[in-house]
């Protein structure tokens, strides 16, 4: 395990429950005098874009924001896929920008797709806007911290009248028609506290700004959790609609089929069928990605996790594979996660590699959803 892991393991820890040490307690209340400052921090900034101190640009396209109010696996991608195409599908001409997180653009702007074809490595422009771009023909896919440049070259050069913007709940500079907020049912809002004592981004009274929220992995928690996760939105803000969606397993196909994007093999791996599976993930949140490995049919019977945003090397490879061959079982990963993986080193150790594609289903709401979109989109 790495020291980042082990680092993010202990801050799990602390933010539990349960029983502490000590040096626990200590680290603590450190962590929380720190949470104070960056709380402090993040009103100054976003209070300087209310009260226009700072300037916020609007640019010539709609402007839909998707993003959360705490760290960790959501499903933003998945949902930035399935607004894409709806929107695609109503005849607009749509662009995603992605940040391009810990990716060799993140700091400028680049061009992930130009819609026809992928331009950038997931190393390049991240594994997020790799995976939207094999995911969404047709639709540009631009990376860069700098949201209204890559706005601006979307609409310049691709006729964009459309912009969905991933990850962006705090990205203020650029004004937006709708905020789209993500709730993870598994852990809706941590324990409360403000990074780094928690999770949370920036304090819950700033859930008034959203205009819908999605509350996704519903079907993990009981109904009692869920109606929680009303109330307590409900308290913050009294007008935005309320949908709720699931992580849906669709197909799980070997990494050949999937990297030549062979569909018409897909309709043979429709289930697990009981075979062994290790699932292997550099996720925010791998345990939910591991409980939808075993709805899919699968006998889980080792995991692998790596930090989010982890580079597969050949290292990873081979030892997952070794560990695959012992346990007489397959690999299981995620789409998000096979963008990083070299198809040489996969063939070079033979590994086992399948891929589970997951995608977002509405389960309430969805009328509504089609509703508010039409709205935004100018009816």
């Amino acid at each position: 395990m790495s020291f980042r892991s082990k680092t993010a393991a202990y801050f799990s820890f602390l933010m539990q429950n349960v029983p502490h040490t000590r040096m626990d307690r200590a680290v603590l209340a450190v962590l929380g005098g720190i949470s104070k400052l960056y709380e402090k921090g993040v009103e100054i900034k976003y209070s300087a874009f209310a009260a226009g101190k700072r300037q916020q640009e609007k640019l010539p396209a709609v402007v839909i924001g998707l993003g959360n109010i705490t760290i960790g696996g959501t499903g933003k991608t998945p949902t930035a896929c399935m607004l894409a195409r709806i929107i695609q599908e109503q005849g607009y001409r749509v662009a995603l920008l992605n940040r391009g997180y810990r990716s060799q653009a993140e700091d400028q702007t680049a061009i992930m797709s130009d819609g026809t074809q992928l331009l950038l490595s997931a190393a390049e422009g991240g594994d997020e806007a790799c995976l939207m771009a094999r995911s969404l023909p047709g639709i540009p896919v631009l990376v860069g911290k700098e949201r209204a440049v890559s706005g601006r070259i979307a609409i310049d050069r691709y006729g964009a009248e459309v912009l969905i913007l991933d990850d962006a709940f705090q990205h203020w500079p650029l004004i937006r028609d709708l905020d789209i907020v993500l709730i993870d049912a598994t852990n809706p809002f941590g324990n409360g506290y403000l990074l780094p004592r928690g999770i949370l981004r920036e304090p819950l009274e700033h859930l008034d700004r959203a205009g819908l929220f999605i509350i996704t992995k519903t079907d993990q928690r009981d109904s009692d959790t869920i109606e929680h996760i009303y109330q307590t939105l409900r308290r913050y803000n009294h007008q935005a609609p309320i949908i709720e969606a699931v992580h849906q397993a669709r197909w799980c196909v070997p990494f050949m089929s999937w990297s030549c994007a062979r569909r018409e093999d897909y309709k043979h791996y429709a289930h697990g069928g009981g075979r062994k599976g290790i699932a292997v993930s550099a996720l925010g949140n791998p345990a939910s990605f591991e409980r939808t490995v075993k709805e899919f049919g699968y006998e889980l019977v080792d995991t692998l996790r790596f930090d989010d945003h982890h580079q597969y090397t050949a290292s990873d490879i081979e030892q997952m594979t070794l560990k695959a061959k012992s346990l007489g079982a397959i690999l299981i990963t995620t789409e998000k996660d096979a963008v990083k993986i070299s198809e040489d080193y996969l063939n070079q150790y033979q590994s086992p590699l399948y891929v589970l594609g997951i995608e977002i289903e509405i389960t309430k709401g969805q009328d509504l959803l089609y509703t508010i979109l039409h709205n935004v989109l100018g009816g």
